[in-house]
């Protein structure tokens, strides 16, 4: 189930102790409580309007609901399932980050930014005690099974525990030297402690003698914000920043810790933790949703797949048409086989911010890759990094070509400067470096290799001799900063922040025609390699192709639920490739979009073909809602013309007259 209500960032969620109801609270200010059953809210949201929720719990009773606000206010929610009142718990200075129940329900304890720890009786809501010991803000607690131990969790690296008959210090801090301590569950037998910090770890204590029994590193959740042990003891479910929930099963010692990954949230994850019953996992997350996954699955849908993590801003297909690469905010780069859609090689990782530019040489042995201060080289039949071969000082940069030889590489940066390198010793060519009014957006070789273009941010298209980078004519100004040449080297066509196209002979500086039909900004321009196509991907969330000769329009392609970024058509003529803010890739088949226009909606069948998902429905090219398609699958929705969808999941759509429900009839699907 994916629960979608919040309208904005949700930072925590809790079952209710008989597990019919979870509870969630987020930056929307709202608390939530949900019917596990149906997905359906069990009752109107509540507010407290002291800011954002940013932890919810629920009493052991099951009839009280504790939050914690960004105002510091902890509120106390009575007769939830009726007419909800609250009380409203004042006494922390700064926002309060946690709050949670003792076992027997006595005690309510919350931690705040203001660096101390608040004990409040839960009955009558009197504050009993502060405790003030940490010397930065105070991110977790967790109550002992028995009940006799508190443990905070700080920025400061330690974690403390309190004698909850006496307040006082059990003995000296827990200290994790690398990082802050961010969440914190006990094993329900008492005998351990997990803690999730922001180096990434996850470490299980020994709370009677403080040692450390073992440490869960190389965790992918960099910043663990929620780990717990599951009902039985036996697993961990933790959560972070990204985009993935983690189940750890834990054996006798480390070795035996084996772990499986949930993937489906588009953002990080606040809050994750296990039903009262073990059997399913609920996951809180900045993406506005609450995702339920099945704890006793292993996710073979999901597992089967790999795929980015994050938005996908560049691909590449090589000329042999064998493989597509892909680079992403996620820091990695991917090669793919074309074929089948299955990885061959990645994630290549070695960048430290967002994956901007890649591209492939023309003899298939090279990728370069643009990120941050650094262009790097991969092997592209291994895999392996080359060497980070050029570091270019403060500048960022945004676009890489090779040119046709191979021989040269060419970079773009955000100090308005275009550099050349030769390949083979990874300096600096003779030629420029190459100078635009604005920041270098994108570069590009003519594919005869004797020009070499580039778009800026201050909507000019500038053209230099390759061989002595003298400027070839005066810039064009196009309102545009994404640009492609045509296969013979005689047009180029740019595009961007008005949705529209334009096609200019490079000799002449004439334009040709304009390619209209996108609302929104256009981020990225190809030629087909026979040059019977043009390719746009937009804002709008849809490829369009064009036929290159006569500037008219052949299809529009839905299916991306984010903006495409970048597409790519491959060498044999066969599909464009386009990838998109929705961390999918799509492969689209030409001559399949050629007969889009073609649909007969009227034939339900046919029409499901050619569908486009528009609110959560299949619909037909006239509006026809066709089918309803699930919150989760949207982002994954496979259906023609593409032939190949590669992502965390997929769902492909395909229909046939049998068992089909539609028109009049359409109430039959519910039967059974």
């Amino acid at each position: 189930m994916t629960f979608v209500g919040h309208e904005d960032s949700v930072h925590s969620a809790t079952y209710s102790p008989d597990g019919r109801l979870l509870a969630s609270g987020g930056s929307d200010g709202t608390v939530r409580i949900w019917d596990t059953r149906t997905g359906e809210e069990a009752v109107s949201p509540l507010r407290s309007y002291n800011g954002a929720i940013q932890s919810v719990a629920f009493a052991p009773n099951g009839k009280s609901l504790a939050s914690a606000t960004h105002s510091g206010v902890i509120c106390l929610w009575s007769n939830l399932l009726d007419a909800a009142t609250v009380q409203r718990l004042p006494g922390h200075s700064a926002a309060a980050w946690t709050v949670v129940f003792s076992p027997n329900g006595s005690l309510l304890a919350s931690a705040s930014e203001d660096k101390t720890i608040r004990i409040w009786k839960a009955e009558t809501c009197e504050q009993l005690v502060v405790l003030s010991s940490h010397t930065e803000e105070v991110e977790t607690l967790a109550f002992s099974p028995d009940g006799q131990t508190l443990a905070s969790g700080s920025f400061d690296q330690t974690i403390r525990l309190w004698y909850t008959n006496t307040w006082k210090p059990v003995r000296e801090p827990l200290r994790d030297v690398n990082g802050a301590i961010l969440s914190l569950s006990f094993s329900p037998d008492g005998r351990k402690l997990a803690s999730g910090s922001s180096d990434g770890n996850i470490t299980l204590w020994e709370p009677q003698t403080g040692s450390i029994l073992a440490v869960l590193s190389g965790s992918p959740d960099w910043w663990v914000r929620s780990v717990q042990f599951s009902p039985d003891g036996q697993s961990l479910v933790s959560a972070g920043a990204k985009n993935a929930v983690h189940l750890w099963v834990l054996g006798e010692d480390a070795s035996e810790i084996s772990l499986t990954a949930f993937a489906g949230h588009t953002h990080f994850i606040s809050s994750a933790m296990f039903s009262p019953d073990g059997l399913y996992i609920a996951s809180a997350s900045v993406d506005d949703t609450i995702r339920i996954w099945d704890a006793g699955s292993v996710q073979a849908d999901v597992q089967s797949l790999t795929g980015h993590s994050n938005k996908v801003l560049s691909v590449r297909v090589s000329s042999d048409s064998s493989f597509v690469v892909s680079g992403s905010v996620d820091q990695s780069v991917y090669v793919w086989d074309l074929t089948t859609g299955e990885r061959m090689l990645g994630p290549l990782r070695g960048h430290s911010s967002s994956v901007s530019s890649i591209d492939i040489s023309s003899d298939g042995n090279l990728i370069a890759s643009a990120s941050d201060f650094t262009i790097q080289l991969w092997d592209a039949h291994t895999g392996d990094l080359i060497k980070k071969l050029l570091h270019v000082d403060d500048e960022y940069v945004l676009a890489v070509a090779f040119s046709p030889d191979s021989r040269l590489l060419a970079s773009g940066t955000n100090d308005h400067t275009v550099r050349i390198w030769d390949t083979s010793t990874a300096q600096n060519s003779a030629i420029g470096p190459l100078l635009c009014s604005g920041q270098v957006e994108s570069v590009a070789f003519s594919p005869d290799g004797r020009l070499l273009g580039a778009g800026d941010q201050s909507d000019h298209i500038y053209l230099w001799y390759s061989a002595t980078g003298q400027s070839f004519c005066k810039p064009f100004h196009t309102n545009a900063y994404a640009f492609a040449f045509s296969p013979d080297s005689t047009h180029i066509v740019t595009g961007g922040s008005e949705g529209v196209a334009h096609v200019w002979d490079i000799s002449t500086g004439q334009q040709i025609f304009t390619l209209q039909g996108h609302r929104e900004w256009l981020d990225s321009i190809a030629y087909s390699w026979d040059g019977q196509y043009i390719g746009t991907g937009s804002d709008d969330k849809t490829v369009r192709l064009w036929d290159a000769a006569a500037g008219i329009p052949i299809a529009t392609l839905h299916g991306h639920v984010s903006s495409v970024e970048s597409v790519a058509f491959t060498p044999d003529g066969q599909s464009v490739v386009s990838c998109s803010g929705d961390s999918t890739i799509r492969v689209w088949h030409l001559e399949t979009a050629r007969s889009l226009s073609s649909t007969n909606e009227d034939d339900t069948t046919a029409a499901l073909t050619f569908a486009k998902l528009d609110g959560g429905w299949l619909s037909g090219q006239t509006g026809k809602l066709l089918l309803w398609v699930p919150e989760p699958y949207r982002n994954y929705v496979q259906i023609a013309p593409c032939t190949m969808l590669i992502g965390l999941r997929r769902v492909v759509v395909a229909a046939d007259k049998t068992g089909l429900y539609a028109g009049e009839t359409w109430t039959s699907c519910w039967c059974g």
